[in-house]
């Protein structure tokens, strides 16, 4: 009895010594581990509170040297035309240029701060090329805009992240260098919003993004600073990029164009990412210009001669069609205005028809075309864009401040998938009435959780992907035209918006698609949209109200490695509505 009494005692100190030292160790590891979560967040404070500081004296001294004087303003109000002339001919110097367009987008900044940085060797790039006996190339002296995600040498490429700035490029992106080959003179680099995965434009380094058209509106994401400097004025055009809409929805939102070409015929050498890759997707850098003439002669300019596979010899060695830009062959083009997923708003549908309406006067075939079921397509492509992406996204954020656009991502990355089921089930079920959303349902019910789940999805992805050539060919189609979104720019104070599948399928697809300006909302047809009783949709309609005058553009696509094609289709629609957007 007494050696088991013993036992007892023995084992309960035992007991009590083993527990008091694990708790021992894991308060300790819980406090070294918060200890370093607080240094880091830190350190990283520290480190924007620097950049802010630097940011904000550099632009100070900048203003008090870059002015909008009579002559700068003489230089920003030419033509695409008259400026590339003024620079072939020597009449203007690529110096004075570059200083008229700093002096701008400094104006601009105050309004919508699309500006990151100034690229300090900007001048003497500007110098070099006046120092030359002749000119050149295509583009000498024409000042652009960049993506802050493009390395340019010896700047920080952050994508909105504190952890990386102060850790320059020994050298510029492939993209930047063939614009350098060719003439051009990159001077700024443009904002995005953190992450890359958002239509918003604000990040905890430089800031929000506004429109630059309307300050009160969005600027839509992910090229946010690109758009909106070159909708103000600031540029004739600039880089972007898309991997979910990203070139064509800032485009629609301030009335510019661009293109998202097919995979593979832009460099992506020397852009950065937040994560490796997207598992499923590819990105595509692009170009965003005022207009689609000039977007069309620097995508020439830059994909013909092979200029890319002197730095990069993994780009497609496609060499630049003219004969599609240029033929004047009658085509079959298909066309569609809604979908029932995300119905359009106002009159984004209508900016259809007239494009619709502009194509057959020039003598084009114009056929009804139906999308394929795209309630699938979406949950299809959270399961395949998100597959593992929060988790990346999670350690990419760690010690960060988190920017509001990217806040409803950041809570999904941590929250667990039975939780995002069940807020699924609420939205799709009518149990609370006021909350009822198929559409905001599919954000939530979906996810990968295994190799099986991930197969099954990118089966469902062929089959979705069958549907729509098998339509495209069944029709004939040369290239299809639709909306880009299903409202125009949101105010700039709104909650982030949800993905476009508009924009989106053709990102899956790997199909060329571009966006031409074609006019703006009017506000008359609002009240007649049924909303279906959908939480979104009703959220949507009451928003619309406040989009009134901001920009539509129309979506073209074209089939893959027919990106000429669809700068004809742009460029016909373009000088058939010349200036829509006043």
């Amino acid at each position: 009895m007494f050696f088991e009494s013993s036992c007892c005692y023995y084992t309960t100190i035992q007991t009590f010594v083993v527990t008091g030292l694990l708790s021992y160790f894991v308060y300790n590891a819980y406090s070294i581990i918060s200890t370093m979560f607080a240094q880091g967040k830190r350190q990283l404070c520290e480190v924007l509170k620097r950049k802010h500081n630097e940011r904000r004296e550099e632009f100070t001294r900048l203003r008090s040297i870059y002015k909008m004087g009579p002559e700068e303003r003489r230089i920003m109000a030419l033509s695409w035309d008259d400026l590339v002339a003024g620079l072939q001919t020597r009449k203007l110097t690529a110096a004075k240029v570059l200083e008229a367009h700093i002096a701008k987008a400094l104006d601009i900044s105050e309004q919508s701060n699309p500006v990151t940085d100034f690229i300090p060797l900007a001048h003497e790039w500007a110098k070099e090329l006046d120092d030359l006996e002749e000119v050149k190339g295509p583009l000498h002296g024409v000042p652009f805009c960049l993506k802050e995600e493009l390395d340019v040498v010896g700047m920080d490429s952050t994508l909105g992240f504190a952890k990386r700035l102060y850790k320059p490029a020994t050298e510029s992106a492939v993209i930047v260098k063939v614009l350098q080959d060719l003439g051009a003179v990159p001077f700024c680099k443009t904002n995005l919003p953190q992450t890359l995965f958002s239509y918003g434009g604000d990040n905890p380094i430089f800031g929000n993004t506004t429109n630059g058209r309307n300050n009160k509106l969005g600027p839509g994401g992910s090229s946010s600073g690109t758009a909106a400097l070159i909708a103000a004025g600031g540029a004739h055009f600039g880089t972007g990029s898309d991997i979910g809409g990203s070139l064509r929805i800032p485009a629609h939102f301030n009335g510019v164009a661009s293109l998202k070409p097919t995979p593979g015929r832009l460099s992506l050498k020397g852009g950065a990412a937040p994560i490796d890759v997207v598992i499923g997707i590819r990105p595509t850098l692009g170009i965003i210009a005022s207009t689609p003439v000039i977007l069309t002669f620097v995508m020439e300019k830059m994909l013909e001669h092979g200029h890319q596979l002197k730095y990069d010899h993994l780009v497609l060695p496609i060499p630049w069609n003219t004969p599609a830009l240029e033929s004047k062959k009658n085509l079959r083009i298909g066309y569609f205005t809604s979908i029932p997923f995300l119905p359009t708003i106002g009159d984004s549908g209508d900016m259809v028809l007239k494009a619709k309406k502009s194509l057959e006067s020039l003598g084009h075939t114009l056929v009804p075309y139906e999308m394929p079921d795209l309630y699938s397509f979406m949950s299809i492509n959270g399961d395949i864009m998100l597959s593992g992406s929060l988790k990346l996204l999670k350690k990419s954020l760690e010690h960060e401040q988190i920017a509001d656009s990217i806040k409803t991502i950041v809570k999904a990355a941590y929250m667990p998938k039975w939780l995002m089921r069940m807020i699924g089930m609420i939205f799709r079920s009518k149990v609370i009435s006021s909350l009822h959303s198929k559409r905001m349902a599919v954000n939530f019910d979906r996810g990968i959780n295994s190799v099986n789940d991930f197969y099954e999805a990118t089966g469902k992805l062929n089959t979705i992907t069958k549907k729509v050539v098998t339509e495209w060919q069944k029709l004939e189609l040369d290239c299809l035209i639709s909306n880009v979104y299903h409202v125009p720019a949101p105010p700039s104070n709104s909650p982030p918006i949800s993905p476009s599948p508009y924009v989106i399928v053709w990102n899956l697809l790997e199909f060329p698609a571009g966006v031409v300006p074609m006019g703006t909302e009017s506000g008359k047809k609002i009240d007649e949209f049924d909303d279906e009783g959908d939480w979104a949709l009703k959220r949507a309609k009451e928003g619309v109200k406040g989009f009134i005058g901001a920009p539509i553009g129309v979506q073209v696509i074209g089939l893959p490695y027919q990106d000429e094609m669809t700068l004809r289709i742009m460029n016909e629609l373009w000088l058939a509505n010349p200036n829509p957007i006043i």
